[in-house]
């Protein structure tokens, strides 16, 4: 039989292939640009899994591709911008899936921050914002400095402004009538300053388990571009066991009640705080830094629950064995790339860094402010997560851009 998903992840289909041949099924990838996969798909085999080309914006189309599949047993969703289209095309289906009610509230940033602060699990609502200049003028100031401004359905840390002071809203009034949105909206709500963690989990039946805790590095303020993550974070044990109950709480809220989910927090003084709840595997190779560290591919429990069934991940100890890093590289400025430089010395540092190549060589690099400047990720492991983030830190380090004008095409690339 098979699992399909609607997109997927940039990394993770081989760990996916896996868990559906574990769960005695093939994987099927409906995609409307199979380039977004190269670099795995470059390293798996044509019997590995099938690809089929269709507008994954059109539900119809979709569905048509779907029909055409053999014993579909299992719809997987494991991005944002397709969550509402997969949600729609299982139900219609008659397969397990999220709900589309529980879809639309994760997709919709504005209902997310209501539902907790009304229990309890969050100090401030948040506002539904048009996106004119005088609504988000009105918007700022009814909540007050500093306050985040985002696009309610936006992913990739795109369409986000931090606004501080009035220089800072000024600024932001100007660009937002001109910003491209994923959602109809912007939502308004207030910055909760402090390091950026996410909660790893696996939820069945309402019961939540937690795998481990990743620290996000960003950017100096404003932009607070992501630039490095490590898994898994060591916390005091009260805070942990906290963390535990919290997050659970905080799925429930939502009405997450089956699945894999990955939910960023700050970590202020005044306890955790939900940036954003994304209910999928966490992305760039954090999933593969979980698997690493488990010493288990943690995406069965994506085909268990897409299977809907009770993810065996749940009867497994799970024991963080090593630590990892990730680094984001970025070019220093816009430019079409052309490849990159130092590669080759990576293997002369610690921790055994890999390269994943997260844009090709060709494509132009124009947004530096969010993940869509990113052009590949440096992954290294150490004893802990803090030294297999110094490993991928300094290992990232070696790595140069070679980069043309944007308005000259570029045939080959250089290491």
């Amino acid at each position: 039989m098979t699992i399909a998903l609607i997109e997927s992840l940039t990394f993770g289909l081989a760990r996916l292939r896996d868990a559906a041949a574990e769960a005695g099924h093939r994987l099927c990838l409906l995609t409307r640009d199979r380039s977004w996969y190269a670099w795995e798909l470059d390293r798996l085999a044509p019997h590995d899994l099938t690809v089929v080309d269709v507008d994954t914006t059109d539900v119809r189309a979709c569905a048509e591709a779907l029909d055409r599949l053999d014993d579909l047993a299992a719809l997987v969703n494991s991005t944002d911008t397709w969550m509402l289209t997969g949600a729609e095309l299982a139900d219609r289906f008659g397969l397990p899936t999220l709900g589309l009610d529980t879809a639309r509230t994760l997709r919709d940033k504005v209902e997310v921050r209501t539902r907790l602060h009304r229990a309890g699990l969050s100090r401030a609502g948040a506002i539904r914002v048009p996106p004119t200049a005088r609504a988000l003028t009105d918007a700022v100031a009814a909540v007050g400095y500093p306050v985040i401004v985002k696009d309610s359905a936006g992913t990739s840390s795109r369409g986000v402004w931090l606004i501080r002071d009035d220089t800072e809203r000024d600024r932001a009034v100007r660009e937002v009538p001109d910003a491209t949105l994923l959602g109809r909206h912007l939502v308004a709500e207030p910055y909760f300053p402090g390091p950026v963690y996410s909660a790893e989990t696996v939820t069945w039946q309402g019961r939540t388990t937690l795998l481990g805790v990743a620290v996000h590095v960003h950017t100096p303020e404003p932009v607070r571009r992501e630039e490095a993550v490590a898994f898994p974070v060591a916390l005091p044990a009260a805070e942990l066991d906290h963390l535990r109950s919290w997050i659970g709480a905080v799925l429930a809220t939502v009405g997450f009640r089956a699945g894999v989910a990955h939910t960023e927090f700050a970590r202020t003084p005044d306890g955790p705080e939900v940036v954003e709840v994304n209910g999928r595997i966490a992305g760039a190779v954090i999933g593969e830094m979980m698997c690493r560290s488990l010493e288990t591919n943690v995406y069965t429990a994506v085909v268990d629950t897409a299977l809907g069934r009770r993810p065996r991940l749940l009867d497994t100890p799970v024991t963080p064995r090593r630590g990892f890093g990730m680094t984001f590289l970025h070019p220093p400025a816009p430019g079409r790339l052309a490849g990159w430089r130092g590669t080759e010395r990576l293997t002369l540092f610690p921790g055994h860094p890999e390269f994943f190549p997260t844009a090709r060589v060709g494509d132009p690099i124009v947004h530096l402010a969010d993940q869509r400047g990113c052009t590949a990720l440096v992954l290294a492991e150490g004893p802990t997560a803090e030294l297999g983030l110094y490993h991928s830190l300094a290992a990232a380090g070696t790595v140069g851009h070679d980069l043309r004008p944007l308005d000259t095409p570029t045939t080959g690339a250089t290491a």
